[in-house]
């Protein structure tokens, strides 16, 4: 029987807390990507796109430093609803959330949301300047927006579920691990990108990605160096480049495996003009451009 191509259709999401990061106080930056334009400069690119408006989250969340994951058990509330809202979607073939505004620590929800939508046949393309590894440490108060690639790997308290293998997740373009111990990711440092190419290692962490997997695109904006994007909620002095990573998104865009995206970590209170906002939404608008028809 013949296949037929099912034209992908993008359900953008803001999600309005940053409860897994370390400052309270950016609640709505997936607002600045409404501001400058994102759903109308996606669909004039040629992309199906429904705004879904903000997942729900409750007002209540803590905010406190007990060890050992800051503002617990609020990033697990956060988790929930993020699931809960995004599993309808994915049960449908060809529906793509886009999750704006957010912090790291998401991944743990879509990641959840995915392996119950679609089965345990999924891998994770994470595009980050961090390895987001860190384990809890009962001394130690960190955020879980560090911990996300532990969390998400290893079985614990902290989340439902079965954890998933630390080798269905592919770290590309980071140069600080956090101290994170050795988990067993797939990788490819900001080092190896450099050296094989942009185009090359995108080409080579989709190849080693099982036909049938279906893909959740992390990617953390501190992947581009502080010159470039310095509205990045930790930026890095090294990093990739725009062009760089507008190599890596495009080729990881156009695999029909993508089943979420998820842009984490912009700062919309260091980017009062809205000008790094605007790039961003470039770099989406370019991988994720359709041929008019």
């Amino acid at each position: 029987m013949p296949e037929y191509h099912i034209e992908p259709t993008y359900h953008v999401f803001g999600v309005p807390l940053r409860t897994g990061s370390f400052y309270p106080g950016n609640e709505n930056d997936a607002q600045a990507y409404r501001d400058v334009h994102i759903i109308e400069r996606l669909r004039a690119a040629g992309c199906r796109v429904i705004d879904e408006g903000e997942i729900a989250i409750p007002n209540y969340l803590p905010h406190h430093l007990i060890p050992p994951i800051r503002n617990w058990p609020g990033p697990r509330i956060v988790w929930e609803c993020v699931s809960e809202r995004l599993i309808p979607y994915l049960q449908q073939p060809g529906h793509i959330p886009l999750l704006i505004g957010t912090d790291c620590s998401v991944v743990v929800g879509t990641a959840q949301a995915l392996m119950q939508a679609c089965g345990e046949n999924i891998h994770i393309l994470y595009l980050d300047g961090h390895i987001d590894g860190a384990a809890p440490q009962p001394e130690r108060c960190m955020s879980a927006a560090g911990m996300g690639l532990w969390l998400v790997t290893q079985t614990s308290p902290f989340r439902p579920g079965p954890a998933l293998n630390p080798s269905q997740v592919t770290v590309i373009g980071w140069s600080d691990d956090l101290n994170s111990p050795e988990l067993g990711l797939r990788s490819l440092s900001l080092a190896e990108v450099r050296q094989l190419g942009a185009g090359e290692a995108a080409r080579r962490a989709l190849q080693s990605v099982p036909a049938s997997a279906s893909i959740l695109l992390h990617f953390d904006i501190d992947v581009l160096n502080k010159r470039e994007m310095p509205v990045a909620y930790f930026p890095n002095a090294d990093g990739l480049s725009l062009r760089e990573v507008q190599e890596l998104l495009s080729a990881i865009l156009s695999d029909s495996r993508v089943r979420i995206i998820e842009v984490a970590e912009y700062a919309s209170l260091r980017d009062l003009d809205q000008s790094y906002a605007s790039r961003i939404v470039e770099l989406l608008v370019n991988g994720l451009q359709r041929p008019i028809r």
